[in-house]
């Protein structure tokens, strides 16, 4: 892999960013080379480090938002498109004298070098490495930067990556399916789109959605730091996630599982008693919504969206007259809400600053929908070891709360973070079980 810069760079590579591309940098972590996509994988022993690095390599080169980087010196709007690999690096370790526990110990150590070891002016932003240990066991480590990968996008490069590996077993070349619309393409696309006058006659809508709401309540005013991020999950059972996925929601049109939780968090975090708002970001998938927008199915970048919302409900009121409230201010947002993101980073200055100047919400709320299912059948299922931190541990955080709701083996789980520098574990974990207490009570009963 090699360093990449305008003066050796051919302008038909350079390549505008994508606004949560460019949302990212104007964080300016500290470290932001460590902001990963990561799986560790157990493989089977006929599956050689060779046969993973022409798989991955073939993925690379297929994708090519997997070879964006940024030039050196450069923080945008433009980025650089590497070009397809010759080669693709693999770190190989041989732990096969290593006893279980310090084999262990030396896969997480060496996978997190290897996550803090990205530079965002090099292409390709991706790592491999390739354990053997005792017992014909082997492992394979996949690191790529959230910058090029979103998390539907990082489902996308391991089934690629998996479906090149048994190619490969079975003595063919991979045969993988091309995306329809390449990610540099896309982002052309998106920077057009952003550039018609109409898009900014949802600037008044996208003032008044994302308008102050009054803060959420921390137990200790300190900063709210990367280093101090922690994590509770609390989950629905089996049984109250089918019915809530198949009877609940299918039940009632345009319900959405975000309406529900954003729902139940305004009084969760705000208390009762009348009146009460929140701020939140909510996070999108991208790939919808917009005005013949490009099939982006099979498209690997960061396209994900983010949009603020302040909303307001009576606690007074019941959880379904509440949760009507909350729908029906969702209800109006056009785009499925990717026209804040196309103004606010890729619009012109005056409409970038009006909305950078409203700061950001204090939580967020993310449906990440089925993840980790079917894993057993597959070649390439996770590892049960700890590959190391997937973020930087410096600079801030960029919300209070982060609550993400996604479905695993049958269930519904809720996992939210926060700083433990404000918050006792006792406090949160009270959060996550009142939360699901509000969707039991409102919908499940």
């Amino acid at each position: 892999m090699t360093a990449t810069s305008p003066e050796d760079t051919p302008a038909a590579l350079r390549t505008p960013l994508l606004p949560e591309q460019r949302r990212f940098l104007t964080r300016n972590l500290p470290d932001e080379h460590h902001w990963n996509q990561v799986a560790l994988l157990k493989a089977p022993p006929e599956l050689t480090a060779h046969h993973v690095q022409e798989a991955f390599r073939a993925v690379v080169n297929l994708h090519d938002g997997l070879r964006l980087c940024l030039s050196a010196g450069e923080r945008g709007p433009l980025g650089v498109q590497g070009r397809p690999l010759d080669e693709m690096p693999v770190e190989t370790f041989d732990l096969r004298d290593r006893g279980p526990a310090a084999a262990e110990e030396a896969i997480t150590r060496e996978c997190t070098r290897i996550q803090g070891s990205m530079r965002m002016h090099r292409s390709p932003l991706v790592r491999l490495a390739y354990f053997t240990l005792n017992d014909g066991e082997r492992r394979v480590l996949l690191v790529v930067h959230h910058f090029v990968c979103d998390g539907l996008s990082f489902g996308i490069v391991l089934a690629d990556l998996e479906r090149a590996c048994r190619d490969l077993l079975a003595s063919r070349p991979p045969s993988l399916a091309p995306p329809s619309t390449p990610s540099a393409d896309y982002a052309r696309w998106l920077t057009g789109l952003a550039a018609k006058p109409e898009l900014r006659e949802q600037l008044p809508l996208w003032r008044d959605l994302g308008r102050p709401a009054q803060p959420v309540p921390v137990d200790r005013d300190k900063e709210n730091t990367m280093a101090t991020t922690d994590t509770v999950a609390a989950r629905l059972s089996r049984a109250e996630t089918a019915r809530l996925m198949d009877e609940v929601l299918p039940g009632r049109r345009g319900l959405s599982m975000v309406d529900v939780f954003l729902t139940a968090a305004i009084p969760t975090l705000q208390g009762g008693g009348g009146r009460r708002g929140v701020r939140a970001n909510l996070i999108g998938h991208g790939r919808r919504g917009l005005p013949d927008q490009p099939n982006v199915a099979r498209t690997v970048g960061w396209l994900s969206t983010r949009y603020p919302v302040s909303v307001e409900v009576d606690t007074a009121e019941s959880f379904a007259a509440q949760l009507r409230t909350v729908t029906g201010r969702l209800a109006g947002i056009p785009m499925d809400g990717a026209g804040y993101g196309l103004l606010a980073h890729l619009g012109d200055d005056a409409t970038r600053e009006a909305l950078a100047a409203q700061g950001e919400p204090d939580i967020t709320v993310n449906y990440l929908g089925k993840v980790g299912g079917g894993a057993t059948a597959r070649m390439l299922p996770r590892a049960p070891e700890d590959p190391g931190p997937d973020e930087t541990e410096t600079g801030l955080r960029e919300h209070v709360h982060g609550i993400d709701v996604l479905l695993t083996d049958g269930e519904l789980r809720v996992v939210w973070y926060y700083s433990t520098n404000q918050f006792d574990r006792a406090t949160v974990e009270g959060y996550a079980s009142e939360l699901l207490d509000r969707v039991r009570g409102g919908l499940l009963r």
